[in-house]
């Protein structure tokens, strides 16, 4: 029988043995997965082990390779240049543009973890870990432009992990929001995803709202907290809107889309959230522009700034928002 070897690196140790066997067997299901190692068919450092087995950097894992399949995965596009912000050895930072996801959810998607990951195995031989793959480490819509930050060191990923628990960095976002925002505004809310949300104290946006909206203000939702502070006033098309500021201080799914309706100030644009229908290169505007990270262990700077598109730019200047001084 022949076996694939492959070396368990520094990222490695101390994981258990089936996480790291999982990359290699995606198709298998766990019952066959844990049946090959019953069998012997996949060993480490020539033995036998459980599946819960921890393992050591620099253990040899033998995999038969008949259980090894080649991958039907397309090549993804490679990263573009343009939208590099930061990068260093724990974390790559991007400025995402719009309509393009974070994560594939159609089968045809060109996502930034595709590319992401294909930039990483480029830079990365197999040697320095087999269980750890990079990822994005937190929330972005497909249709929010701005700042996402993916893992490139399982280091990396636990500390963003424990900064987000224990609030530790700011989020900042730019917004143009139907109607005047007078004054700065905190919106302290529970919000819920519909689908798992339909109690009778679920609070409608408005008698107008689209039926596509996934988020409600509910009494039994998660607690989301926001602070929006208007920058300047415009008008669309005899409409009044407003450029904000919005900070987050936690990390809900369409939270500021669902807040921003829920206190009379819809995404313009933002239809399934009450917002009213526009005619230009984007169906609404929100970008992640500030992430503030202050004193850290790992090499990343004060604050990352990722500057508005040339789309969002013209929004503005058609609004007549005088912006350059505001940003």
């Amino acid at each position: 029988m022949n076996f694939i070897h492959v070396t368990a690196g520094t990222d490695d140790d101390g994981r258990r043995l089936d996480k790291i066997i999982r990359r290699f067997l995606k198709e298998e299901s766990l019952s066959h997965l844990y049946s090959a190692l019953r069998k012997g068919l996949i060993k480490t450092d020539g033995k036998k082990c459980a599946a819960d087995f921890r393992v050591s950097a620099g253990s040899d894992i033998a995999i038969a390779d008949f259980l090894v399949k080649p991958s039907a995965n397309k090549i993804p596009a490679p990263l573009p240049r343009s939208l590099l912000l930061f990068r260093n050895e724990h974390f790559l930072v991007l400025n995402k543009p719009y309509d393009i996801p974070v994560q594939k959810a159609r089968e045809n998607d060109l996502s930034l973890a595709d590319m992401v990951t294909a930039d990483f195995a480029a830079r990365h031989t197999e040697k320095e870990s087999l269980s750890f793959r990079c990822g994005p480490l937190h929330r972005l819509d497909r249709k929010t432009t701005g700042i996402i930050v993916f893992s490139q060191s399982l280091r990396g990923a636990q500390w963003f992990s424990e900064a987000i628990k224990k609030h530790v960095m700011r989020k900042i976002y730019l917004a143009v929001l139907q109607g005047r925002l007078d004054e700065a505004q905190t919106w302290e809310d529970n919000i819920a995803e519909e689908k798992k949300t339909l109690a009778d104290n679920a609070k409608r946006f408005s008698a107008h709202i689209s039926s596509f909206h996934t988020v409600l203000i509910a009494d039994d939702g998660k607690s989301a907290h926001s602070v929006a502070t208007p920058l300047a006033y415009g008008s669309y098309h005899g409409l009044p809107v407003t450029l904000a500021r919005i900070e987050i201080g936690t990390g809900r799914k369409h939270q500021i889309r669902a807040q921003a309706a829920a206190h009379g100030f819809p995404l313009l644009g933002d239809t399934a959230y009450g917002g009213k229908k526009i005619t230009e290169e984007q169906d609404f505007f929100l970008h992640a522009h500030r992430l503030i990270f202050g004193e850290n262990p790992l090499g990343l700077p004060h604050e990352i700034l990722a500057d508005i598109s040339t789309k969002f730019a013209k929004m503005l200047s058609n609004c007549l928002i005088k912006f350059d001084s505001l940003l």
